[in-house]
């Protein structure tokens, strides 16, 4: 499987950004956290060496292909701490996604937290997936690209008790950001947008759905980098739908209790077939 720092990677050739989308990353298409994350490394790729993340907003256009891929970045506002990128992910001549990002080096001001990383075990203390349902065949799944272990095992006949929820830890095995701040960050913006669905999945009580949910958009307001954390504790609430339409938002929080992202996303109601 491939590594998510090599996968978002962006290389400059002729004064332009480019990415190749690796299939380890499919779901129906590129998987929608995955192309998000090349969007916000390119936008690092060209804002100040101290500049992090600050949000992102990412409008999905189409469905992309993994083919190499032009990522096109146009500053929108160059302040004295805070930079805004237009960033667009474009194939044969056609965007598939779209993206503002804000970056900052900011650093002074208030730092407080009210919200508190939910009691639960630490990952040292759970079992794997992969030890809690063994496999019957190697065929390749799209979630071998984590190592995940969740606070309990929920099933259609024992549901979470709360509905469409997720709370499970995830690791992106053999990452490393390099000291890259916005690789980094990538992280729990790729999570955040794949598990909305399947935290939508989860409140079904009866059979499984007719229909997927391709994301429309997807927002993610970083506020701290996820350094030093191997593991990421994911706290998804898929808890409204209607009109066609389904919500989920989500935090992501460290190792050690730091609040590192929150994320909304709405995801559009599509008959299968």
């Amino acid at each position: 499987m491939g590594k998510l720092q090599d996968d978002t990677a962006v290389v400059e050739r002729d004064g332009k950004l480019f990415a190749t989308l690796s299939r380890d990353w499919e779901t129906w298409g590129p998987n929608g956290g995955y192309i998000a994350a090349v969007a916000l490394r390119a936008a690092g790729a060209r804002s100040p060496e101290d500049h992090r993340p600050a949000t992102i907003s990412v409008q999905y256009l189409s469905v992309g292909k993994f083919v190499e891929t032009e990522a096109v970045v146009e500053p929108a506002r160059q302040g004295r701490s805070s930079w805004c990128f237009n960033v667009a992910l474009v194939q044969d001549g056609k965007r598939f996604l779209q993206a503002q990002v804000w970056t900052t080096n900011r650093s002074a001001g208030p730092s407080r937290s009210e919200l508190k990383m939910p009691d639960v075990p630490k990952p040292a203390a759970l079992k794997s997936y992969r030890e809690l349902v063994p496999r019957e065949d190697d065929k390749r799944d799209f979630f071998d690209n984590y190592d995940i272990r969740p606070l309990k095992l929920f099933t259609r006949e024992d549901p979470h008790p709360a509905g469409a929820v997720i709370q499970e830890w995830f690791r992106f095995p053999g990452f490393d950001s390099g000291g890259d701040v916005f690789a980094d960050c990538a992280r729990p913006l790729q999570i955040i947008d794949t598990l909305l669905w399947p935290a939508h999945h989860r409140g079904i009580r009866s059979g499984y759905p007719n229909y997927i949910a391709p994301s429309l958009d997807v927002s993610v307001w970083f506020h701290d980098s996820p350094r030093g954390s191997d593991w990421l504790l994911i706290d998804v609430h898929s808890a409204t739908a209607g009109g066609g339409l389904i919500h989920g938002v989500a935090r992501v929080w460290s190792e050690d209790g730091r609040l590192l992202a929150t994320g909304s996303s709405h995801m559009l109601v599509t008959p299968r077939g």
